[in-house]
């Protein structure tokens, strides 16, 4: 299968193609068969993403949404469905095919220490994600990590340190460089700031959304508080029982919910401090 063609992702869109869907879900389903019958992890989602924007997945733990990010990587195959990621029917590639693609669709997860590996230097971790797109090498190669580092608000002379020399908040901004290392187009975040402190999980929302202004990233953002992806979102699908239960703009949702699903979710939510905002 031919390559697709590979625009500069990180680089701002243009107002004419921001609402040009990057990644649409089409009637996607992920069944699991257990003894006492079929459990519906994701059953029946359609959604699209445009260009440059946000989408913020909410829901409790339980409804499927991290399942439904895992299916969108292809991490598992749908049972049913199309995913399109800029027109490329994802559910019809080969093993060997998503994984060519996959430098396009990159994903940070929730917990930072457990989604590194423990056995690789900083350097090794994003040289590697670097060269998965870009033939790098050399004095290239080390500015290349460099410049990654300084994106995130890393110190490039600990290029050479270990995972577990860093902390929480530390290593979850290896990890976002780490997602960015190849370009993509999408990215997906996995409630990148539950496992973090409180204080640490505003720089995280700081730096993710400075992120997407600066590049024009295109970007799910999965949590179970709607206040915080409210802070980040532009889009807010509400997920429950395996189904989208109500979706549209994020200020509209939070200010005049429908569904009593979202009602419950808001009123439940701790109110997120001003000092997050700083880099609204």
């Amino acid at each position: 299968m031919p390559d697709s063609p590979t625009p500069p992702a990180l680089a701002p869109e243009t107002p004419e193609t921001q609402e040009t869907p990057l990644l649409e879900i089409i009637g996607v389903k992920m069944h699991f068969p257990t003894r006492r019958g079929v459990v519906k992890a994701v059953d029946g989602v359609s959604l699209a993403v445009p260009k440059g924007k946000v989408l913020g997945l909410v829901g409790e733990s339980g409804c499927g949404k991290s399942t439904l990010s895992r299916v969108i990587m292809q991490l598992l195959r749908p049972t049913a469905g199309r995913i399109l990621l800029d027109g490329f029917d994802l559910t019809t590639l080969s093993g060997w095919e998503i994984r060519r693609q996959r430098i396009n669709f990159q994903m940070i997860f929730q917990d930072p220490y457990a989604s590194l590996n423990p056995r690789f230097t900083v350097f090794s971790t994003l040289a590697e994600s670097i060269r998965t797109r870009f033939q790098f090498t050399g004095t290239t190669l080390s500015n290349s990590v460099a410049a990654l580092m300084e994106r995130v608000g890393l110190d490039p002379r600990y290029m050479k340190k270990y995972p577990h020399e860093f902390s929480g908040g530390q290593r979850q901004r290896i990890a976002i460089a780490r997602a960015l290392g190849t370009e993509p187009k999408l990215i997906i975040a996995d409630e990148p700031v539950s496992a973090l402190d409180v204080s640490i999980q505003s720089q995280i929302l700081n730096l993710l959304s400075e992120l997407q202004r600066d590049l024009g990233l295109t970007m799910i953002f999965i949590s179970h508080d709607l206040h915080v992806v409210r802070y980040i979102a532009d889009q807010v699908a509400v997920m429950y029982q395996g189904k989208i239960v109500e979706e549209g703009d994020a200020a509209e949702i939070m200010d005049r919910p429908q569904h009593d699903y979202t009602k419950r979710l808001i009123d439940a939510a701790p109110r997120i401090p001003d000092e997050w905002r700083q880099a609204g």
